[in-house]
C-alpha cells in the first residue's frame, strides 16, 4: 500500500504529540479505575467476611455450648440430664429446642426453649441424613431454609443422638441488611444457593434473579471468600465478592452493577476521549497545510523517475522552489543525462553478448532451459524444445512452463523434478520417436549470480541418455545369454563331480577324494553366480511370481545356517541365531530362503577369522524384522545404498562374487512389500536388516522387479 507524505505528517504528529498524552491520560484513567475497582471489591470483600464470620461465631457459640452440655451429660442419670438440657435452653435463647432420639430416629423426649418456643407433637426422623450421621458417632449440622432453623445432630449415650434447632432466623434479621450503593445488596445462601436472608426494601424478583447467576452457585462451593467481575442476567456487568459460611455450607454474596461503581471514572474517561479528538483534528489540519507545501516537488520528481524506469531519458524536473528541493532535482536532472550517456554505451555490449550466449546455448546437444522464480521460461534451446514437443519457431519468453508442455506424460516427471526438495534428484524420460526411442535425464540446479546469493531461478536440464540404456541393454543380454549356455555344463560337471565323490563309477584315494571336493565347492560358487545373474534377470524382468505359505523364520535361519556352517569352518566362524521359536509370516518359503542364504553368505566373505555371524528376527507388529549382523571391517557411510546396486562392490574390499547377491536381497524385500538396507559404521561390523509385513495376502505382492524399480 502506498503511503503518501500527507499521511505520513498526520501519523507523526499524532505520535509525537496526541498519541502520548492520549496513552497518557487513558493510563492514568486505567489506574483510576483500577483503584476504584480494587477499593470496591475490598469493600465488597470486606462486608461479605463481616457477615460470614458473625453468622459463623453464633452457630459455632452455640456448637460448642451444646457439646459441652453433651459432655458434660455422659455420666448423668435421666432426671439429671433433662435438668442439663432445660438449664442450657433457659440460658441459650438461640436454641429453640432440644430432643433426643432412639436408634430408630423416634423423639423420646423434646424439650421446648421457654423464650418462644411452641409445643409439638414427638417425630421421627430416621430419615434425615443428619440422624445417621449422629448414630454413626458424627456431629452432623443441617439448615432448613424455609424457617431459617440450623439444626445439630450429636451421638448422646447408648444408640441415641440428640438433636438440637438453633433459630438463625432470629440473628440474621438482627444484622439488618442493608444495600450496597444505589443498586447493590447482600445476600445470605444456603447450601443450595438459595437466598435466606436479604435487605428488605430488595424486590421478590431481584432476589429469585440473583438466585440464578452463577456466581452464586461458586460461592457455595468456594472454599475461600474472593471477589469476581460477572454479568447478571440481563448481560449487565457487575461486581461482586462473597465469602462462605463454613459451618452451614452456605454463603455470603455481595454485589453492585459496574456502572454504578465506575460512574466518575466513566466521566473521566469521555472528557480525555474528547480532548484526544479535538487535538487530533488539529494535528491533521496541521499536516495538511505542511504537505502541501512539499508534495508536489516530490510528486514531479516522482514522475520523472518514473519516465526514466521506462527507459526514456529526455523527461526533465522542473521543480521553482527556493529549498533543497531545488537542488535536488538539478541533482536528479545531472544524473539522468549521465545515464543516458551509459545507456547508449552499453546497448552494443549487452547485445553481442546476449547473441553469444544464445549461440553457445543453441548448439549444445543437451537440452537447456531457464526459468524464473515465478516458473515463467526465460529462454529454451534446440534440443529443450525437441523434448518438451515445442516448436522451433515458438515465443516462449515470458509463458509459464506448463503451458508450454502439451502432453501429461512430460508435464509430470519435470513437475516432479522442480518441485522436489532432494539433492541431486532427476528422473528419466522416455521420448517416443517416429523411427527410434531416446531416453533423457531430466535435472535441475539453481542459477546464482556471482554477486548475488539469492538464486534467479532455475536451470532445467535433459541429458541424453540414450547410450546408456543402450549399453545396459547389451550388457543384461550377454550376461543372460552366457549364463544360460554355462548352466547347463556347470549342472553336469557338478553331478558328475558328486558321482565320483560317492565312488559310483569306482574308488578313488584320499587325495584324489580331496581334490574333487575342492572342484564341487568351486562348482558350487560358480553355478551359484550364474543362477544369481539369471534370477536378478527374471526379477527385473518381472517374471518371478510369489507363493505365498506360512514360513517359521527362525526355522529358515537354522536351516541356512547349518547347509552354510560349512563354508565359515575353514575361518573358525561362529555361528548365532537371535529370536522367538515361533514366528510365523506369508511369505515364499524359497525366497525367504535366498535372502537368508545371500546375507549369510555375504557375512562369512567378509567376516575374519575367529569372527561372530548372528542371525536374528523379531516381530514389530505388523511387519517382522530379521538381520544378519557380522564382526567384519564394516561398510563405509556412502557405499550403505550403493551395495544393493547391481555390480556394487565396496573398493578395496576383494571377496570374490557376481555383486548381484544383495540385489536379489532388494528385489526379494520388495516383492513382499518390505525393504532392505544395511547398518554399519567401519571398524564395528555390519547389519543387514529387511523388514516385511506378517500377513502379506497375494493381491498384494507385485512383482519384484516392479517393486524395485520403484
Amino acid at each position: 500500500m502506498k503511503l503518501r507524505l500527507l499521511h505520513k505528517f498526520v501519523a507523526v504528529l499524532v505520535l509525537v504529540s496526541v498519541l502520548p498524552m492520549g496513552l497518557l491520560g487513558l493510563r492514568l484513567i486505567s489506574l483510576g479505575q483500577l483503584g476504584v475497582r480494587t477499593a470496591i471489591l475490598e469493600l465488597h470483600l470486606t462486608t461479605a467476611d463481616k457477615l460470614s464470620s458473625e453468622i459463623s461465631a453464633y452457630v459455632r457459640s452455640a456448637d460448642l455450648a451444646l457439646r459441652s452440655a453433651v459432655s458434660a451429660m455422659a455420666r448423668m442419670d435421666w432426671e439429671n440430664k433433662q435438668l442439663m438440657l432445660s438449664s442450657l435452653l433457659e440460658t441459650r435463647r438461640e436454641i429453640r429446642q432440644i430432643s433426643v432420639l432412639s436408634k430408630e430416629g423416634a423423639e423420646i423426649v423434646k424439650i421446648i426453649s421457654p423464650f418462644g418456643g411452641q409445643a409439638e407433637a414427638l417425630k421421627k426422623y430416621a430419615s434425615d441424613p443428619g440422624f445417621k450421621g449422629g448414630l454413626a458417632g458424627r456431629r452432623s449440622l443441617a439448615l432448613q431454609a424455609g424457617p431459617r432453623l440450623a439444626v445439630f445432630y450429636y451421638p448422646f449415650a447408648k444408640d441415641m443422638v440428640l438433636r438440637s434447632e438453633l433459630d438463625l432466623g432470629a440473628f440474621i434479621d438482627s444484622l439488618d441488611l442493608k444495600r450496597v450503593g444505589e443498586e447493590g445488596f447482600p445476600l445470605i445462601l444456603d447450601p443450595s444457593g438459595r437466598a435466606i436472608a436479604w435487605p428488605a426494601d430488595l424486590s421478590p424478583e431481584s432476589v429469585r434473579a440473583a438466585e440464578g447467576w452463577r456466581v452464586s452457585g461458586d460461592a457455595v462451593k468456594a472454599l475461600s471468600s474472593g471477589s469476581v467481575e460477572f454479568s447478571d442476567e440481563a448481560g449487565r456487568p457487575m461486581l461482586g465478592a462473597y465469602s462462605p459460611i463454613s459451618e452451614l455450607g452456605g454463603a455470603v454474596l455481595v454485589s453492585q452493577p459496574q456502572e454504578n461503581a465506575y460512574r466518575y471514572a466513566l466521566f473521566m474517561k469521555r472528557q480525555a476521549v474528547y480532548a484526544v479528538l479535538l487535538f487530533l483534528a488539529l494535528a491533521v489540519g496541521a499536516a495538511w497545510f505542511l504537505s502541501r507545501s512539499l508534495s508536489k516537488p516530490i510528486t514531479i520528481l516522482t514522475r520523472a523517475a518514473e519516465h526514466v524506469a521506462a527507459g526514456d531519458f529526455s523527461h526533465k524536473a522542473e521543480v521553482r522552489t527556493t529549498d533543497e528541493l531545488r537542488d535536488l532535482a538539478e541533482t536528479f536532472n545531472t544524473m539522468v543525462a549521465q545515464l543516458k550517456t551509459y545507456s547508449d554505451m552499453q546497448v552494443d555490449r549487452i547485445i553481442r553478448e546476449q547473441k553469444n550466449t544464445e549461440a553457445i546455448l543453441f548448439s549444445t546437444e543437451e537440452g537447456i532451459m531457464m526459468i524464473d522464480t515465478d516458473g515463467r521460461v526465460q529462454l529454451a534451446n534446440r534440443r529443450a524444445r525437441s523434448v518438451l514437443g515445442i516448436g522451433q519457431a515458438e515465443a516462449v519468453e515470458g509463458r509459464p512452463l506448463y503451458d508450454l508442455i502439451q502432453t501429461e506424460a512430460m508435464k509430470e516427471p519435470v513437475k516432479d523434478v522442480l518441485e522436489s526438495r532432494k539433492e541431486g534428484y532427476s528422473r528419466e524420460i522416455e521420448l517416443s520417436l517416429e523411427h527410434s526411442r531416446r531416453f533423457f535425464r531430466c535435472f535441475t540446479t539453481p542459477i546464482t549470480a556471482p554477486s548475488r546469493s539469492a538464486p534467479l531461478g532455475r536451470l532445467l536440464g535433459f541429458y541424453d541418455i540414450t547410450l546408456d540404456k543402450e549399453l545396459d541393454r547389451i550388457k543384461d543380454e550377454f550376461l543372460h545369454s552366457i549364463t544360460h549356455d554355462l548352466r547347463n555344463p556347470m549342472g553336469a560337471i557338478k553331478g558328475f563331480v558328486e558321482f565320483m565323490i560317492k565312488e559310483i563309477p569306482g574308488p578313488v584315494n584320499e587325495a584324489q577324494k580331496k581334490m574333487l571336493i575342492s572342484i564341487d565347492r568351486a562348482s558350487f560358487r560358480l553355478l551359484g553366480m550364474i543362477n544369481n545373474i539369471l534370477d536378478a534377470a527374471k526379477m527385473e524382468a518381472g517374471k518371478m511370481e510369489l507363493k505365498l505359505t506360512p514360513v517359521n523364520l527362525r526355522e529358515v535361519a537354522a536351516r541356512v545356517i547349518e547347509l552354510m556352517e560349512s563354508l565359515g569352518q575353514r575361518k573358525h566362524i561362529k555361528f548365532e541365531l537371535e529370536g522367538p521359536a515361533q514366528l510365523t509370516v506369508n511369505a515364499d518359503l524359497g525366497l525367504m530362503e535366498r535372502m537368508f542364504t545371500n546375507l549369510i553368505g555375504n557375512a562369512i566373505k567378509f567376516t575374519p577369522e575367529n569372527g561372530v555371524i548372528t542371525a536374528g528376527m523379531a516381530d514389530d507388529g505388523d511387519t517382522v524384522r530379521a538381520w544378519v549382523r557380522d564382526t567384519g571391517d564394516g561398510i563405509p557411510p556412502e557405499y550403505l545404498d550403493k551395495v544393493f546396486e547391481k555390480f556394487e562392490q565396496v573398493k578395496g574390499q576383494k571377496a570374490g562374487g557376481t555383486g548381484l547377491g544383495l540385489t536379489i536381497c532388494k528385489y526379494v524385500a520388495a516383492a513382499h512389500q518390505g525393504r532392505v538396507w544395511a547398518e554399519s559404521e567401519p571398524g564395528k561390523g555390519a547389519k543387514f536388516v529387511f523388514s516385511i509385513p506378517k500377513n502379506l495376502r497375494p493381491k498384494e505382492s507385485p512383482q519384484p522387479a516392479q517393486k524395485a524399480a520403484a
